[in-house]
Formats: structure tokens, C-alpha cells, sequence
């Protein structure tokens, strides 16, 4: 399920779900003549998760020509919140799976594709995704 980031503490009280957090920026790493290469900065928490469930975090490719095997995210983890910094290039994902000891599973992905970040295969998790626009940054720090 995705929420609006302002949503989710009304929705964790009522389901109990774990809740994942996305804040992101997609900046231009390399102009082509025919398209342009972004990468994605990525910070994920995770929370209400089970003190002694199994997270396991990693991103994959979509690509041929990229292709590459699928890269473990390290993240730190306090009791029952874990969060991460990662980076993605078009056509990769993150995706993160959650395991309770009772066999209660959870699973997100998130896909990188057009200067957008956007959830996929979504199973039991609450999703909010924030894309930092950073023009807007920049100006409220009275840069320009």
C-alpha cells in the first residue's frame, strides 16, 4: 500500500504493518546524445518491524548490458527500525523482504526508471515515497 510519508503513523496504529520510507534524489550523472544517465540517491528506513525478524535489503538490474548480480544493502538496525543510504542507476531496484520468526513475510521493490522512483510488487508493507526536488532544496537554503 503507498501513503503520502504524513499518512503513515495513522496507518501503523491501525495495521500494525511494517512501514518503509523512501526519501530520494535523482540528479544527472552523464548526457548522451540520445538520453541521459540519472542516478537515484536513495535513504530507506523501515519501521515496526519485529525485534527478532530477518531484513534483508538488496539491489538488482534490469539492463543486459549492466546486468550484474544482485548487491546486498548494508543498513543499521536498532530494535525494531533499520535504515540505509543507497544508490541506483536507471533500471535497477531495491528491494527489501521482511521475515517475523512466526513465518509472517513482507516485500517491496522499488524500480528506478525515468527520474522516478516507484514501488512495485508491494505485499503487506506500507510504502510512502518522497522525491527532494533539489531546486526547491537549494532555494529554501536561500541558494540559488
Amino acid at each position: 500500500m503507498s501513503v503520502l510519508p504524513n499518512e503513515t503513523h495513522l496507518l501503523r496504529e491501525q495495521t500494525g504493518s511494517p512501514i518503509i520510507h523512501i526519501s530520494y534524489e535523482c540528479i544527472l550523472k552523464e548526457r548522451f546524445r540520445d538520453s541521459d544517465s540519472y542516478l537515484y540517491e536513495i535513504a530507506c528506513t523501515v519501521s515496526s518491524l519485529v525485534e527478532a525478524g530477518h531484513l534483508s535489503m538488496r539491489t538488482t538490474s534490469q539492463k543486459t548490458y549492466r546486468t550484474s548480480p544482485a548487491r546486498e544493502v548494508s543498513f543499521t538496525r536498532y530494535e525494531t527500525t533499520a535504515a540505509t543510504y543507497v544508490e541506483l542507476f536507471d533500471a535497477e531496484q531495491l528491494e527489501v523482504r521482511i521475515v517475523a520468526p512466526e513465518g509472517m513475510y513482507w516485500k517491496a521493490f522499488y524500480y528506478a526508471h525515468d527520474q522516478e522512483l516507484v514501488a512495485q510488487n508491494v505485499r503487506g508493507i506500507i510504502s510512502a515515497i518522497q522525491r527532494i526536488d533539489s531546486r526547491s532544496s537549494a532555494e529554501q537554503n536561500g541558494k540559488r
